[in-house]
C-alpha cells in the first residue's frame, strides 16, 4: 500500500496535468478531507498507508474535479473569515474576494455594539450564510435576519448557523428579498448583500465551473447585472434605520453606475467604495439619509 507521501507527489502532478490552477494547495485540502483532519496536519500522515477503501474515495474526488465539479463542493465545506461552513451542491459558492467588504461590515458593527445595544442586521441572499453568519460570530449580541429564494440555500445557512453556535440570534427565510419580513415591524441597522450581478450575456463566457454547477439565480441579473442590485436597494430602504448602511457587492465595472444613481436618490448618500484584496472595487456602502429636523 503507497503511504501519503506518494500519494501526495502522485495527486499534485496529476492535478498539474490537469490544468488546475494551484496543485500544491487543491491536493493538501483533497488529502485532508480524505484523512479527516486540517490542511496543515496532513504532513504528519507523511508515512501512513493509504488502504485500497481510502484510494478509491480519493479516485472519485479527482475524477469529480476533472470533470469541472468545484472543489468546494467536493470537500463538503469551505472557510470564510476563518469559520468553517458546509457547502452543498446547488448552493452558491461564497468567493474570497466578499471577505474584504464583510471584514468592513463587522468592524463597523462592532463599533457601533459600543453605543448601541440590541443591533440588528439582515443578509439578503443568504446563500449559504456565510456573511449573517460571519457577522453574528464576530459580533457578540448582533440578532441577524436572513432571506434568500432557494429554500435548499435557507436549510444549508441553518445548519451553518447551528454548526457555529449562533442559531440563537439567527433566524432565516425562503423569500424573494424582503417579502417574508414584510409585517413584521423590523428595522435594520445594516443590510448586507452579495446578490446576483453577472450580466446575462457573459453567463456563456464564465468558467465550465460555474456554468455546470452553481445556480445560475444566484449569479445573473438582467441585460446590465443590476436588477437585483435596484431592487436590494430600493425594497430594502423601508426596513433600514435612518443612518443605517447597505453594504452591497458588485461587478467593479458597475461602480459608476452605482454612484450617479445613489447620487440621484434624496434618501441614500453613496459613502464609499470597497476595494476587494487585488484592488477592485468589489462592493459599495451607502447610507440612509437622517430626516432633517427643525
Amino acid at each position: 500500500m503507497p503511504v501519503v507521501r506518494e500519494v501526495w507527489r502522485d495527486l499534485v502532478r496529476s492535478l498539474r496535468e490537469g490544468q488546475v490552477l494551484s496543485p500544491t494547495r487543491e491536493a493538501r485540502l483533497l488529502l485532508a478531507r480524505l484523512l479527516r483532519t486540517s490542511p496543515s496536519r496532513v504532513y504528519l500522515f507523511w508515512d501512513v498507508d493509504l488502504d485500497e477503501r481510502l484510494l478509491g474515495d480519493l479516485y472519485t474526488m479527482l475524477q469529480e474535479r476533472f470533470s469541472g465539479v468545484p472543489l468546494q463542493y467536493i470537500l463538503g465545506e469551505w472557510e470564510f473569515l476563518s469559520l468553517p461552513f458546509q457547502m452543498e451542491r446547488g448552493v452558491f459558492i461564497p468567493r474570497f474576494d466578499t471577505e474584504s467588504w464583510v471584514e468592513e461590515a463587522v468592524l463597523f458593527l462592532r463599533l457601533l455594539a459600543q453605543r448601541k445595544s440590541d443591533i440588528a442586521i439582515c443578509d439578503v441572499g443568504c446563500g449559504s450564510g456565510v456573511i449573517g453568519i460571519s457577522c453574528a460570530f464576530w459580533v457578540p449580541g448582533l440578532r441577524v435576519w436572513g432571506v434568500d429564494i432557494s429554500e435548499k440555500a435557507v436549510a444549508l445557512s441553518r445548519k451553518n448557523a447551528e454548526k457555529l453556535g449562533v442559531m440563537d440570534r439567527v433566524s432565516f427565510f425562503q423569500s424573494d428579498l424582503f417579502e417574508a419580513l414584510r409585517g413584521l415591524q423590523i428595522q435594520f441597522d445594516a443590510i448586507l448583500s452579495n446578490p446576483p450581478y453577472v450580466p446575462s450575456a457573459e453567463w456563456d463566457s464564465l468558467s465550465r465551473e460555474i456554468r455546470e454547477h452553481e445556480p445560475k439565480e444566484a449569479l445573473v441579473a438582467g441585460e446590465d447585472g443590476l436588477k437585483v442590485v435596484w431592487r436590494v436597494i430600493e425594497e430594502g430602504l423601508p426596513f433600514l434605520r435612518e443612518g443605517g448602511l447597505f453594504f452591497i457587492e458588485h461587478d467593479p465595472r458597475q461602480v459608476d453606475i452605482i454612484q450617479e444613481k445613489v447620487r440621484r436618490n434624496s434618501l441614500l448618500e453613496y459613502l464609499r467604495p470597497v476595494t476587494d484584496y487585488n484592488g477592485k472595487v468589489r462592493a459599495s456602502v451607502l447610507r440612509k439619509r437622517e430626516e432633517e429636523t427643525g
